[in-house]
Protein backbone atom coordinates (compact mmCIF):
# COMPACT_ATOMS: atom_id res chain seq x y z
CA UNK A 1 0.00 0.00 0.00
CA UNK A 2 1.44 3.36 -1.07
CA UNK A 3 2.16 5.94 1.61
CA UNK A 4 0.41 9.26 0.87
CA UNK A 5 2.84 12.00 -0.16
CA UNK A 6 1.45 14.32 2.53
CA UNK A 7 2.55 11.92 5.28
CA UNK A 8 6.03 11.39 3.85
CA UNK A 9 6.42 15.17 3.47
CA UNK A 10 5.14 15.74 7.01
CA UNK A 11 7.64 13.34 8.56
CA UNK A 12 10.44 14.72 6.35
CA UNK A 13 9.53 18.22 7.59
CA UNK A 14 9.58 17.03 11.22
CA UNK A 15 13.26 16.15 10.71
CA UNK A 16 13.03 13.32 13.23
CA UNK A 17 16.21 12.75 15.26
CA UNK A 18 16.99 9.41 16.92
CA UNK A 19 15.50 9.21 20.39
CA UNK A 20 13.14 12.20 20.02
CA UNK A 21 9.79 11.82 21.73
CA UNK A 22 6.99 12.77 19.36
CA UNK A 23 3.23 13.00 19.86
CA UNK A 24 0.93 12.59 16.86
CA UNK A 25 -2.56 14.00 17.29
CA UNK A 26 -5.04 12.09 15.13
CA UNK A 27 -2.72 9.20 14.26
CA UNK A 28 -5.31 7.33 12.20
CA UNK A 29 -4.02 3.96 11.00
CA UNK A 30 -0.44 4.68 12.15
CA UNK A 31 1.23 5.35 8.81
CA UNK A 32 3.07 8.52 9.89
CA UNK A 33 3.88 6.91 13.25
CA UNK A 34 5.60 4.08 11.40
CA UNK A 35 7.68 6.58 9.43
CA UNK A 36 8.68 8.38 12.65
CA UNK A 37 9.79 5.13 14.30
CA UNK A 38 11.65 4.00 11.17
CA UNK A 39 13.73 7.19 11.57
CA UNK A 40 14.56 6.47 15.20
CA UNK A 41 11.87 8.54 16.90
CA UNK A 42 9.65 7.38 19.74
CA UNK A 43 6.01 8.12 18.98
CA UNK A 44 2.81 8.34 20.97
CA UNK A 45 -0.16 8.18 18.61
CA UNK A 46 -3.48 9.55 19.79
CA UNK A 47 -6.82 9.08 18.06
CA UNK A 48 -10.52 9.18 18.96
CA UNK A 49 -11.30 6.09 16.86
CA UNK A 50 -10.88 2.63 18.40
CA UNK A 51 -10.78 1.17 14.89
CA UNK A 52 -7.92 3.49 13.92
CA UNK A 53 -5.97 2.64 17.09
CA UNK A 54 -6.33 -1.10 16.44
CA UNK A 55 -5.11 -0.62 12.86
CA UNK A 56 -2.18 1.52 14.04
CA UNK A 57 -1.18 -1.14 16.56
CA UNK A 58 -1.33 -3.88 13.92
CA UNK A 59 0.70 -1.83 11.45
CA UNK A 60 3.30 -0.93 14.09
CA UNK A 61 3.58 -4.22 15.98
CA UNK A 62 7.39 -4.30 15.66
CA UNK A 63 7.68 -0.72 16.93
CA UNK A 64 5.34 -1.47 19.85
CA UNK A 65 7.42 -4.54 20.73
CA UNK A 66 10.62 -2.45 20.55
CA UNK A 67 9.17 0.20 22.87
CA UNK A 68 9.24 2.89 20.16
CA UNK A 69 5.47 3.33 19.77
CA UNK A 70 2.45 3.70 22.03
CA UNK A 71 -1.10 4.29 20.83
CA UNK A 72 -3.83 5.82 22.97
CA UNK A 73 -7.54 6.01 22.38
CA UNK A 74 -9.09 9.33 23.30
CA UNK A 75 -9.16 13.08 22.99
CA UNK A 76 -6.12 15.30 23.38
CA UNK A 77 -7.14 16.58 26.80
CA UNK A 78 -7.21 13.01 28.19
CA UNK A 79 -4.45 11.29 26.25
CA UNK A 80 -1.40 13.52 26.18
CA UNK A 81 0.39 11.45 28.83
CA UNK A 82 3.29 12.66 30.91
CA UNK A 83 4.63 15.15 28.39
CA UNK A 84 8.30 15.59 27.66
CA UNK A 85 7.70 15.65 23.91
CA UNK A 86 10.28 17.16 21.60
CA UNK A 87 7.71 17.57 18.82
CA UNK A 88 3.96 17.36 18.44
CA UNK A 89 2.29 17.07 15.05
CA UNK A 90 -1.08 16.67 13.40
CA UNK A 91 -2.01 16.04 9.77
CA UNK A 92 -5.35 17.35 8.45
CA UNK A 93 -6.77 17.84 11.97
CA UNK A 94 -9.51 20.48 11.90
CA UNK A 95 -9.19 21.43 15.57
CA UNK A 96 -6.62 24.16 14.86
CA UNK A 97 -8.74 26.23 12.48
CA UNK A 98 -12.44 25.48 12.97
CA UNK A 99 -12.65 26.94 16.50
CA UNK A 100 -10.40 28.41 19.16
CA UNK A 101 -7.86 25.77 20.17
CA UNK A 102 -6.60 27.82 23.15
CA UNK A 103 -7.15 25.04 25.72
CA UNK A 104 -5.50 22.40 23.54
CA UNK A 105 -2.56 24.68 22.71
CA UNK A 106 -2.00 25.17 26.44
CA UNK A 107 -1.89 21.40 26.94
CA UNK A 108 0.53 21.03 24.03
CA UNK A 109 2.74 23.85 25.32
CA UNK A 110 2.91 22.16 28.72
CA UNK A 111 3.70 18.78 27.13
CA UNK A 112 6.61 20.07 25.02
CA UNK A 113 10.22 20.18 26.18
CA UNK A 114 12.01 23.53 26.47
CA UNK A 115 12.57 24.17 22.76
CA UNK A 116 9.91 21.85 21.45
CA UNK A 117 7.67 22.58 18.49
CA UNK A 118 4.16 21.94 17.20
CA UNK A 119 3.74 21.12 13.50
CA UNK A 120 0.28 21.37 11.95
CA UNK A 121 0.06 19.94 8.43
CA UNK A 122 -2.67 20.28 5.82
CA UNK A 123 -3.27 19.33 2.23
CA UNK A 124 -5.82 22.07 1.51
CA UNK A 125 -6.88 22.29 -2.12
CA UNK A 126 -7.17 26.01 -2.78
CA UNK A 127 -7.33 27.00 0.92
CA UNK A 128 -3.67 27.20 1.92
CA UNK A 129 -3.69 30.97 2.49
CA UNK A 130 -6.83 30.82 4.64
CA UNK A 131 -5.55 27.91 6.72
CA UNK A 132 -2.08 29.43 7.12
CA UNK A 133 -3.64 32.64 8.41
CA UNK A 134 -6.13 30.98 10.79
CA UNK A 135 -3.78 28.34 12.16
CA UNK A 136 -0.83 30.74 12.35
CA UNK A 137 -2.97 33.25 14.23
CA UNK A 138 -4.18 30.60 16.67
CA UNK A 139 -0.63 29.37 17.35
CA UNK A 140 0.72 32.91 17.76
CA UNK A 141 -2.15 33.68 20.15
CA UNK A 142 -1.19 30.54 22.06
CA UNK A 143 2.33 31.80 22.67
CA UNK A 144 4.16 30.10 19.82
CA UNK A 145 6.65 31.67 17.39
CA UNK A 146 5.13 30.80 13.99
CA UNK A 147 6.69 29.91 10.65
CA UNK A 148 4.96 28.55 7.58
CA UNK A 149 6.32 26.09 5.02
CA UNK A 150 4.66 25.15 1.72
CA UNK A 151 5.41 22.61 -0.95
CA UNK A 152 2.91 22.49 -3.77
CA UNK A 153 -0.50 22.11 -2.14
CA UNK A 154 1.02 20.95 1.17
CA UNK A 155 1.13 23.32 4.13
CA UNK A 156 2.92 23.19 7.47
CA UNK A 157 2.34 25.78 10.18
CA UNK A 158 5.07 25.35 12.77
CA UNK A 159 4.87 26.80 16.25
CA UNK A 160 8.01 26.91 18.39
CA UNK A 161 8.00 27.59 22.11
CA UNK A 162 10.76 30.12 21.82
CA UNK A 163 11.96 32.17 18.86
CA UNK A 164 14.86 30.52 17.04
CA UNK A 165 18.33 31.85 17.86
Amino acid sequence: MAIPARLTWAVDTLDVRPGERILEIGCGRGVAAELVCDRGGKVTGLDRSATAIRAAELRNRRHLDAGLAVFRLGALERGIGDGGYDKVFAVNVNLFWTRSPAEELGLIRDALTGRGALYVFYEPPGRADELAEKVGGALAGGGFHVTTVREGNLLCVKGELTAPA
